[in-house]
Parts: C-alpha cells; structure tokens; sequence
C-alpha cells in the first residue's frame, strides 16, 4: 500500500485507507474494511475510477488458528470493496496470492491453471478471487508471490535479524518461488493501469506479476546474507521438520507472461530487486 501511494501519487490523485493513520498521504481516510457501511462511505466520498484493494490478513500460520476472524478480512472485506467497486463502476485491482495453488505442477504457474490451495489463506483469498470474477466487469486480480519491502515485517529483515541474533540459521530448500519486491509490484500495477485504463473490460482478468527468476528459500537466505556480507553458518532444511499449522505449496512459481505481453514491461530479476531495496 505504501509502495503504491509513493508511485501513483505522481501521476494520479491518491486516496490512501488505512487502520492506522498515516501522515505521509495528503488524501488519507481511516477505514475497516471488514465494516461494509465504512467501505462504502469512504469509497463513495472519494469516487474513485480505479480501486486498488492490498489490505489482507496475510499471516498464513495465523489464518490457519484464527480461520474465522481471518476469513472476515480475506473474504469478506475483499467482497466489501468488490460490491463498491461495481456500484460506482470503478476498475477492482485485488492482490491474490500464489498460495491458491497446491504447488504440485513442475513448470509456473499460469493464470489459467486451475487453483487448489492447501491452507486455509489460500482458501480465503480464492473464495475472494472468485466473487470478483463472477460480479465484476473491471476487475484485476493480481496473483504474486513472496512480497518483502519497506514498512512491514518480511522474511529478508527477519533473515538480516535472525543472523545478527544468531550464530547458525537453519532454512527451508524444497520450497521454490519468486520473491517480489514490493517497489516493483507496485512499477508494473501502473505500467497495467495506463495499459487498460481507456478500456478496462477488455483487458479484465487475472494477472501473475512477479520479479523474474525462481530460488529456494534457502537460497533467497543465502544472497540477502551474501549481499549484506554477514557470515554465518546457514543449513538447508527439509520442510517436513517444521511444524506449523500450514501446509505451503512446493512450487510457487508464476508465469509472468500475459502481464508482459501487455505491457511489454518485464519485471527485472529478484537479484537485482533485493540488491535496491537493500541499498534503499
């Protein structure tokens, strides 16, 4: 959400919503997302042509224990914005996640494979996906995967942190994906934006955005701590010895292709995305 009021605000008129006020955002309105009458309110006030919904209990471990409450946000809020969206005809932008997918194909993901998550935050992000695709004319849903930046917690400065506190760290190498830096999402949302803004119903569907290139999480681990010249001893694990309470999918890979025949505007590679955001 930051990411995407630091780059938009340049060329567009901004409304940021948030729980928490937020000072750095000259339009900026409070709002609860799972409240519909609050939704509905703030939204009508600000009437907005292009709606971009980011907001997401995205805690995977936590929506498991806390199904229910985090099913509100996910769901609900989500189908909140949606029904207000179409109200006043505004395009939907809904960030989506790879965990719709149970991570068992060999090759990426693409947009047109059939989902089947295997936690219950893919379950409630799908369930989202799917009340927009029917309702929706103008709606865009934004699968990425392995969001870090500025502004929140994120597995790179856990990783930073954990080494510093640590002398041995111990990652998971049978999971593989994309990680995206969040500047970068938020570069290629607009780079779509001006694609389909004269004829959103045209181009509405769904669209996998990612920075390029694959790694483990293991591997990701190595290079932030290479890049920040920190040494110490990391070990490959196998992902069978965590106990947590969600499954995660093995392959989380996703085809940017139709996002870059679109726009013609590739996302660069992961390695390069992490070496700008550790250097920001």
């Amino acid at each position: 959400g930051r990411a995407l009021c630091d780059v938009f605000k340049r060329d567009y008129r901004v409304f940021g919503l948030d729980l928490e006020n937020c000072n750095k955002l000259k339009n900026f309105c409070l709002c609860d997302i799972t409240k519909f009458n609050q939704v509905k309110k703030t939204i009508l006030a600000a009437a907005p042509d292009i709606v971009i919904h980011t907001a997401a209990y995205p805690d995977v471990d936590g929506c498991e224990k806390n199904r229910e409450i985090a099913k509100v946000v996910n769901t609900q809020g989500a189908v909140n914005i949606a029904k207000v969206s179409q109200e006043i005809d505004a395009a939907l932008f809904f960030i989506s996640t790879d965990y719709v997918f149970d991570g068992k194909k060999e090759s990426s993901y693409r947009e047109s494979d059939r989902p089947s998550p295997l936690n219950a935050y893919g379950r409630q992000k799908l369930e989202a996906e799917e009340f927009i695709r029917r309702n929706l004319s103008k709606y865009f849903i934004i699968r990425t995967s392995w969001l870090y930046g500025k502004g929140g917690r994120n597995f790179v400065d856990t990783i930073i942190n954990s080494a510093n506190a640590n002398s041995e760290l111990k990652v998971v190498d049978d999971q593989i994906g994309g990680p995206t830096y969040v500047v970068d999402l938020a570069g290629a949302l607009k780079a779509l934006v001006n694609k389909i803004k004269t004829a959103p119903k045209k181009y509405a569907g769904i669209y996998n955005i990612t920075n390029s290139g694959k790694c483990s999480w293991y591997e990701f681990a190595k290079t932030i701590l290479k890049i920040k010249n920190i040494e110490i001893r990391i070990t490959p694990l196998k992902s069978f010895r965590l106990t947590r309470p969600a499954k995660r999918p093995e392959n989380s890979l996703l085809n940017n292709s139709k996002f870059n025949r679109l726009t013609h505007k590739p996302m660069r590679r992961w390695k390069k995305a992490l070496c700008a955001y550790l250097e920001s």
